[in-house]
């Protein structure tokens, strides 16, 4: 069926895995989306590169309005801002969920709560029982929506400076869920 040209499936938007090429879009839009604390474009591929399978782009009819990428990291130690990892740790004990990214457009389509669920099975197929993230731009409430609790600690202090004043580490259990 077409609707003023398009097929209607092209309407809809889905997330897809993201890919080396997607980079570009995927760091025009953080510029968008985080103007005040941007990363460089190495920084972001590496973060890609490094786990494929935490890194997706929400896509509709070809065009790419947002995107989340995520890997296994260490608890209580957020990575900085703008700072490539080199590896991941082989000591790393929760999936990171680095950064997501929504351009106005797409934010209140629950494009947001539907990749928070799959990366908590990413996570889970991985064998990682907890979410970390650091929640930025008042992002608090939606993340709580998505089952993160807030985590107060003095030593994340420091760790959290990059990311601005208002951050706030959270963590999501995985381990008492059951598999949807």
């Amino acid at each position: 069926m077409k609707v003023n040209g398009m097929n209607a499936t092209d309407r809809s938007s889905h997330w897809r895995p993201a890919a080396s090429a997607d980079i570009d879009r995927i760091y025009d839009i953080q510029c968008i989306v985080h103007a005040d604390y941007p990363e460089a474009r190495e920084v972001l591929l590496e973060r890609l590169e490094l786990c494929l399978m935490g890194c997706f782009v929400i896509e509709r009819g070809g065009v790419v309005s947002g995107y989340v990428l995520s890997h296994p990291w260490r608890r209580f130690s957020p990575p900085p801002i703008d700072t490539k990892l080199g590896t991941i740790p082989a000591e790393a004990d929760v999936w990171y969920l680095h950064d997501l990214a929504l351009l106005p457009e797409t934010r209140g389509s629950g494009a947001g709560a539907k990749v928070a669920k799959l990366l908590a099975e990413q996570a889970r197929m991985a064998g990682y029982e907890t979410l970390a993230l650091v929640s930025v731009n008042g992002s608090q409430g939606f993340w709580e929506r998505q089952g993160f609790s807030v985590h107060r600690d003095k030593t994340l202090t420091d760790k959290l400076s990059s990311y601005g004043s208002e951050a706030i580490y959270m963590e999501r259990d995985l381990g008492g869920e059951a598999q949807r």
